[in-house]
């Protein structure tokens, strides 16, 4: 009886690492194995090894964790070697392309997996993916564009498909929620994750948790509004402790725990007699206040315009026939966007920097600035002029969806379609809230002060 060859992953260098298993895997015969023993889970490995060479092995723990993992490899037989299916999204109508892509994944047995290769990146297919058929998968980029991408998705061995824990906040006593909330955190294992459910956007426990925690895990919306949220959140696994969320967010959790910003969420919808808001706007020093609208509501529209935009066609590409004010509520979306993105620019590049200009001028009179003092209203104006297409905007769109009230025959998609464009308009109007009630009045009386001093 031949003896297996056992590899200690622990013993070599870093780099060399993965090519030496791939060396090792590389040498089998059709049937042959090795096994490999690690500190920590290889898992990321075993998608290399399928995006690599295929679903041509069989991969079993014999030792899983927390300390110790050893992992038996073997290479099937020859009649049990078949190649990943790929997937080339572009070639298919775009109404077909995820339906397709669906039809592929459910033909999955537990374990197999397959490739989508696409003009762009794919992300709003993974989050139709988890709604429609829960986190029994996984995704893993194999290339990441800009022109390319590359994805494996695969389905998750029976063993490794586990109803993810659910937390209904809106159930708990307000003043333990955010205490319950870190007590289901703290209690996950490396890799693990929970669901939490809200009837508004947590958004402030993600700070609190970036606070209080540290970079340690992973913030996914399932769903995001208007009336219901979900959000997974994962426990980032040993080998990822660190490096997953956005530095600028780590820096305004800091910032915000620095000022003594209170972290809970906007007012519990049951109790009407507390109607004070979550942040005391007015308070705030205006390059503080630019850099929370950057952060806060451009990094919305940034992070989510593309994803509306192409649910948009999908919705209409599929129901347009018997609804065609789909059509015309999808074009009308793709310039209410362009719009709003063109606005965000004017403030990132022209009028953000004139404030902080300001700023400095008012600290330290010594300061040089670029502009020409008294002069700041007549930009604000034009924004203002932005805003109010957006609203008129918001206004035609809740006209020609009857109240974003779906038809009978809506499908998932459909309906979420209508709450992610509620959702847009509660971040718009709120942002232009902001804008309009703080930050552009005080900008424009700080210029004027300037102005007199001249």
């Amino acid at each position: 009886m031949a003896t297996i060859e056992t590899l200690d992953v622990t013993k070599l260098e870093p780099r060399m690492k993965h090519p030496t298993i791939f060396k090792y895997f590389d040498a089998l015969q059709p049937g042959e194995e090795f096994v490999i023993e690690n500190d920590h889970d290889p898992k990321p490995l075993y998608y290399e090894l399928i995006g690599e060479r295929g679903d041509i092995f069989t991969w079993e723990y014999l030792e899983k964790g927390p300390e110790w993992f050893i992992v038996r490899i073997c290479k099937n037989p020859l009649e049990e070697q078949k190649e990943v299916k790929r997937l080339i999204v572009t070639t298919i109508e775009p109404k077909f392309k995820h339906p397709t892509i669906f039809k592929y994944f459910d033909a999955l047995n537990a374990g197999e997996s397959f490739i989508i290769e696409n003009d762009h990146d794919p992300k709003p297919l993974y989050y139709e993916l988890i709604a429609e058929r829960g986190d029994i998968f996984t995704w893993e980029y194999l290339e990441k564009g800009p022109e390319v991408f590359v994805v494996s998705i695969c389905k998750n061995p029976l063993e490794e498909q586990k109803e993810v824990e659910r937390l209904n906040v809106t159930a708990i006593e307000p003043k333990f929620k955010h205490p319950t909330i870190f007590k289901y955190f703290d209690a996950l294992k490396a890799g693990e994750s929970f669901i939490i459910e809200n009837d508004h956007d947590p958004k402030p426990l993600y700070y609190e948790l970036l606070a209080e925690r540290g970079d340690i895990f992973t913030w996914e919306y399932l769903l995001q509004g208007p009336e219901l949220y979900e959000v997974q959140i994962a426990k980032n696994p040993v080998s990822e402790t660190s490096g997953t969320l956005p530095e600028k967010d780590i820096q305004k959790a800091e910032m915000l725990k620095a000022k003594g910003v209170q972290f809970a969420c906007s007012s519990d919808k049951k109790e009407e007699s507390v109607k004070a808001p979550i942040y005391d706007y007015d308070k705030w020093e205006l390059d503080f206040l630019t850099d929370y609208i950057v952060n806060t509501h451009h990094r919305y529209l940034k992070d989510n315009a593309e994803m509306l935009n192409d649910l948009a066609i999908k919705v209409a590409e599929h129901h347009g026939d018997n609804h065609p004010e789909l059509n015309r509520l999808s074009t009308i979306i793709y310039h209410f966007l362009q719009d709003l993105i063109d606005n965000t620019v004017r403030e990132d590049e022209v009028l953000f920097p004139i404030i902080k200009q300001m700023v400095a001028k008012q600290r330290n009179a010594e300061t040089e600035i670029t502009y020409k003092v008294g002069t700041l209203e007549d930009p604000i104006n034009i924004l203002k002029k932005d805003h109010d297409v957006a609203a008129a905007d918001l206004l035609y769109f809740r006209n020609l969806t009857n109240n974003y009230t779906p038809p009978a025959d809506a499908c998932s998609s459909y309906q979420y379609l209508f709450k992610k464009i509620q959702e847009f308009e509660s971040d718009v109007q709120a942002h232009i809230h902001l804008e309009e009630s703080f930050l552009f009045p005080k900008a424009i009386q700080l210029d004027k002060e300037l102005a007199q001093l001249n």
